[in-house]
């Protein structure tokens, strides 16, 4: 398969990421998580529908490159939270707030996905049209299908951690702070394992086919 026209091989990701914050700057207007959870206690169905459009996109884009099936983020999506809802008295505001802990949902719910079927995820390249999304990753807009299955493909070839902490910055848009809780590492360690994972992402990229 001839790789696309694309330039820089980290601009793919950069791109994911505008596209992912700019959706982000739209969903935070309105009230703060604090008092969405407070409201969402008790049961609160508006309060449920701003936290789902809050946070529905960046859950499925983290969930999209853990699993590497739109079908299965999907379902795994809704299934955080049909599980945010059952155990909302629960939550407790550190790690990231009720962004962390939606995304703690997330990465243990696609552990267990992966687990389950005890095999690697699909190769991304032999995905075709199943691969879009139907708009629900807004990383979509501005990636082709093809880009996006070598960037699926590249974060693959990382190691776990690796992984974790580029969909944790990159795709689910956490601070460092909150990704050294989530990962019980210190923050220089994530800065490291950032620069690191960075670098690695580059190298499988143009071994793919991208280049400078």
């Amino acid at each position: 398969m001839t790789p696309p026209a694309v330039t820089a091989p980290l601009q793919i990701l950069l791109l994911a990421l505008q596209a992912t914050l700019s959706s982000q700057t739209q969903r935070t207007s309105g009230p703060d998580d604090d008092a969405l959870v407070e409201r969402a206690r008790k049961l609160d169905d508006e309060a449920w529908q701003i936290i789902f459009n809050r946070h529905y996109s960046r859950i499925y884009s983290f969930l999209y490159y853990k699993v590497g099936d739109p079908n299965v983020a999907e379902d795994l999506s809704g299934e955080v939270f049909e599980r945010a809802v059952k155990n909302i008295h629960r939550f407790k505001p550190r790690g990231g707030g009720l962004a962390g802990w939606l995304t703690r949902i997330a990465q243990n719910l696609a552990h267990d996905y992966h687990r389950r079927r005890n095999s690697r995820p699909p190769d991304p390249l032999e995905l075709n049209e199943s691969w879009i999304a139907d708009g629900q990753d807004p990383s979509w807009q501005v990636l082709s299908q093809e880009s996006a299955a070598y960037l699926y493909q590249a974060l693959q070839k990382l190691t776990p951690q690796q992984r974790d902490v580029i969909l944790l910055r990159f795709i689910a848009q956490m601070r460092t702070p909150e990704v050294a809780k989530i990962m019980g590492k210190t923050e220089g360690a994530i800065k490291a394992l950032q620069h690191r994972a960075l670098a690695s992402l580059r190298r499988e990229l143009e071994t793919l086919g991208y280049h400078d």
